[in-house]
């Protein structure tokens, strides 16, 4: 049976109609639908759909919602990338003459093969091989018009939301995951937030998680999902790739973390400064995986699978993490 990336979150609630969704895909000439799929997802609907004319992801999204747009312009930039990329390839709606329906809400793209990073083995080469798609990226990605585009400063992954997310620290952490959340947040106020504003900011994918990143046989073969894209630091795409490498390795000082590190650092020429915030920022990601992904499941149940995912992995990763110094551990410690 074919495995699909997003197996381990399917959402088996609202399923298109086969029928209904066959009449909808004609418009991209999607033809000999044999299967659909709805899966798990944030902000939108999207649908696995196997077809004799080829696999594809049918994305919709609210009406009023900018989401559909960007991701489309996106992934046209990422298309045009002078390194080939592995992002899904954007189908035409022969309404509009564009990958955009007429309500400018959906659209359709290629399924591209692999499963999650999480679920194949983590190597050097597989390292490399996503330090330099994402360099690649940010030089496609680096001269898109946000705005344009319709690419927000912020949202809620964002990891200058973390400040924004703080109260939810007490709410979902046991009193010592708490304490150690909030001298992150406390570093990310008080020295990283200030200094951001002189670093480079551009659009970014912002969101290199484990199950967008998907592999074949040890190579890496798809990038998806570009639905958290924001114009931000740049530092920023390397601290959530590399927080979510420190999750699945359990260290944010693995060996395969620094490799993937001094990768980005030599592709990107990052900054004295840059270097300086990254430990923090990766700890930024881990607390909001999870304080976001608990409130997110207690609030909506059928959800909490997918939003759940990272929790132990983030759990085990924030409880043994290198803190920020206090007055009472200038050197910052290491929790056992």
């Amino acid at each position: 049976m074919r495995r699909m990336p997003e197996a381990a979150v399917i959402a088996r609630l609202d399923a298109r109609d086969p029928d209904e969704t066959s009449v909808l895909l004609a418009h991209w000439n999607v033809r000999g639908i044999t299967e659909v799929r709805d899966t798990a997802s944030e902000a939108d609907r999207t649908t696995l759909v196997f077809a004799r004319s080829g696999d594809v992801v049918l994305k919709s999204f609210p009406d009023g919602s900018d989401a559909a747009h960007m991701q489309v312009a996106l992934l046209a930039a990422a298309a045009r990338a002078a390194t080939p990329l592995p992002v899904p390839a954007l189908l035409i709606d022969e309404r509009t003459g564009s990958p955009l329906d007429p309500a400018g809400t959906t659209f359709v793209a290629t399924l591209r093969p692999g499963i999650p990073l999480e679920d194949a083995e983590l190597t050097a080469s597989l390292v490399d091989a996503i330090a330099a798609a994402q360099a690649a990226l940010l030089d496609a990605l680096r001269g898109v018009d946000a705005s344009a585009a319709r690419v927000p400063d912020t949202n809620d992954w964002s990891l200058d939301a973390v400040l924004r997310h703080a109260p939810l620290v007490d709410v979902h952490l046991d009193a010592e995951l708490s304490r150690i959340a909030h001298l992150v947040i406390s570093d990310y106020r008080d020295r990283v937030s200030p200094i951001l504003a002189g670093m480079p900011r551009q659009v970014l994918h912002a969101d290199f998680n484990l199950s967008n990143l998907l592999v074949t046989d040890g190579a890496l073969t798809g990038i998806i999902d570009f639905g958290d894209a924001v114009r931000a630091p740049r530092v920023f795409d390397v601290a959530v790739t590399a927080a979510y490498l420190s999750m699945r390795l359990s260290a944010t000082d693995h060996p395969l973390v620094e490799r993937y590190l001094a990768r980005m650092t030599g592709r990107c020429a990052l900054d004295d400064a840059e270097l300086a915030v990254l430990p923090t920022l990766m700890l930024c990601r881990v607390v909001m995986a999870l304080v976001l992904g608990r409130e997110t499941a207690q609030s909506s149940p059928e959800r909490a699978a997918y939003q759940l995912r990272y929790d132990a992995l983030a759990t085990r990763l924030l409880a043994h993490a290198a803190l920020p110094p206090t007055d009472d551990h200038p050197h910052g410690k290491k929790h056992q």
